[in-house]
């Protein structure tokens, strides 16, 4: 198989995912690519529902999916800003044999801040560092945001969970 250039990667990946939502009898279609925080709208056409979805691909799932970039200071409202909407994170390691990971915005976000948090107290404890004395470091050092990314290892449990989607769709719809 030849290698899929890094632009076509995240194509793949949402129309992969638009084609399993088909399946579902959902209507899937695509946003434009700079649209922030999601890539799909979603609606179920029985009862007009409708949610978005954030489509992340990759074909090095040992390097996990990058989610956000914060500073240490801010990590959780920048959890709390960029995770607007569920997940499929989408394995294309085999383009054959997609594998998928549906995880609902709200886990998701437990998921980053609790990986964020574990990250944290492992650099403390190897740094000797406080969480002050962190944040006066990375203020003096002027750092990049991190990034953050999340490991499969993660999200193992929600491999195929489409019924995530699918309870949005049921939410949204006794919301409206």
């Amino acid at each position: 198989m030849t290698d899929i250039d890094r632009q076509f990667k995240g194509n793949l990946g949402m129309f992969l995912v638009c084609a399993e939502l088909s399946k579902l009898n959902l209507v899937a279609m695509p946003t434009s690519r700079n649209t922030k925080g999601y890539d799909i709208v979603v609606l179920d056409p029985k009862t007009n529902a409708g949610a978005a979805i954030q489509v992340k691909c990759t074909d090095q799932p040992q390097k996990g999916f990058p989610i956000l970039t914060s500073h240490w200071k801010d990590y959780q409202a920048k959890v709390e800003e960029k995770i607007m909407s569920d997940f499929v994170f989408v394995d294309i390691s085999d383009p054959a044999k997609p594998t998928y990971f549906i995880v609902a915005r709200e886990k998701l976000k437990r998921i980053v801040k609790s990986s964020i948090e574990r990250y944290t107290r492992e650099y403390q404890q190897k740094h000797s560092l406080t969480w002050q004395q962190m944040l006066e470091k990375e203020q003096k050092e002027k750092r990049k945001p991190d990034l953050w990314v999340i490991r499969l290892g993660d999200i193992e449990a929600y491999r195929d969970n489409w019924d995530a989607i699918k309870k949005r769709l049921y939410l949204e719809d006794k919301t409206a």
